[in-house]
């Protein structure tokens, strides 16, 4: 693998601040450009883990795997997912992505992770996945926390799990299910604008907001707004906008699908547009863990 150090430094890992700029497309192309065919998700630079004294033997002991009785357990398995750790990482398999999030934080815990998952709808490319993780205060800690999908995959979702383990901040993972028509897709990608297009055979990028607007009523999609803000030399930032926040005049930067039934598009705000992005109300899917 390339050494992508460099790259991820560029990031800021906090997601209430999802700057975007072409470090983060770097990274992405350096990732892509690996010999294993898989998404790989870091916040900060290695992939070390220390293990913490977490679970009682008799997990272990219910499980078939001998372990010292101040240990988690090695490897923890239910009916929707199994854990298994490796010599730096965890190898995690979904097998049902539908299943109570509590019987994902039951697996994660039994070996030695502290973590909240929610189970969260997606688009369907996305079913199965573990999703994240998110560090909603930024991840500031020895090692590394990031997720690596592996493929092939007999089951939803094969990946490995990079996270230290005596983290004591908040860490939250989503597992994809199928969302219900019209539910609006929780999404863990910042968005790019060098390339986002979701109307297919249909260019968005550089027109006007009326225009791409009629494309998507004529498809019989209904349509949301996000205004897309340029931060500094290179970075970005969006968040949500109501229509009448929004100019037919505008130019569009991209689009992403929203949901079954909607399209969301990515808007360059005209001059004196307001409100400034950093007072609008941005709610994310990992901000509420009632489940």
């Amino acid at each position: 693998m390339k050494n992508i150090d460099h790259l991820v430094k560029a990031i800021d890992p906090a997601p209430h601040a999802p700057v975007q700029g072409p470090g983060a497309r770097e990274l992405r192309a350096a990732i892509m450009a690996t010999t294993t065919p898989a998404r790989r998700r870091f916040l900060t630079t290695r992939p070390a883990l220390l293990l913490s004294a977490a679970t009682a033997l008799a997990v272990a002991v219910a499980i078939g795997v001998g372990l010292p009785s101040t240990g988690p357990a090695t490897e923890y398995a239910n009916a929707a997912v199994s854990i298994k750790k490796g010599d730096d990482h965890f190898s995690v398999t979904i097998t049902d992505p539908a299943a109570d999030h509590r019987r994902f934080e039951e697996a994660f815990r039994a070996v030695g992770l502290n973590v909240r998952v929610k189970v969260i709808p997606v688009a369907p490319d996305e079913v199965g996945d573990l999703i994240g993780p998110v560090v909603p205060e930024g991840f500031r800690w020895h090692g590394s926390i990031g997720v690596q999908d592996v493929r092939p995959c007999a089951s939803a979702f094969c990946g490995k799990v990079w996270m230290p383990s005596d983290f004591p901040g908040r860490v939250v993972f989503g597992v994809g299910r199928p969302a219900e028509p019209g539910e609006p897709y929780a999404n863990d990608r910042p968005y790019d604008p060098m390339g986002e297009e979701s109307l297919k055979g249909y260019k968005t990028h550089g027109k006007k907001v009326a225009v791409v607007r009629a494309e998507a009523l004529r498809r019989g999609l209904k349509v949301t707004y996000r205004l897309l803000w340029k931060q500094g030399e290179d970075g970005y930032r969006d968040h949500p906008a109501t229509a009448d926040q929004v100019k037919n005049g505008w130019t569009v930067n991209g689009t992403r699908p929203y949901s079954s039934d909607a399209v969301e598009l990515y808007v360059e705000p005209g001059p004196g547009a307001a409100p400034e992005p950093l007072k609008v109300p941005n709610p994310q899917w990992y901000d509420d863990l009632t489940n």
